[in-house]
């Protein structure tokens, strides 16, 4: 059985849902969870392509600095293990993250 049963019709001009179909292939969801974002939030946010390789691209080089920091506090033991655990915790939380944004 399907998770959602109910279907709603609704009418459109041709302007009407030419932007719609816009608004969804900017928003890189399928119309279905498009409407979906938009009824739980009120609004669904959308990134240009180029924005969002860029903010790939500054997280990576976020996620290798910690990485290296991380290599180097460990190398010199002046660092807790607590404290090595947290940044691998917050590296890894970017990394999910990106993920989401791809």
């Amino acid at each position: 059985m399907r998770r959602r049963a109910n279907q709603v019709i609704i009418r459109l001009n041709d302007e009407e849902l030419s932007l719609l179909r816009r608004k969804v292939q900017e928003s890189g969801l399928s119309m279905a969870k498009f409407f979906r974002t938009w009824i739980v939030s009120g609004e669904v946010k959308t990134l240009s392509p180029e924005l969002v390789k860029d903010m790939q691209r500054q997280i990576r080089g976020v996620g290798r600095n910690v990485n290296q920091i991380t290599k180097l506090a460990h190398i010199s033991g002046k660092v807790s293990m607590e404290t090595l655990l947290q940044i691998s915790a917050a590296q890894e939380k970017i990394e999910k993250l990106l993920a989401r944004l791809e």
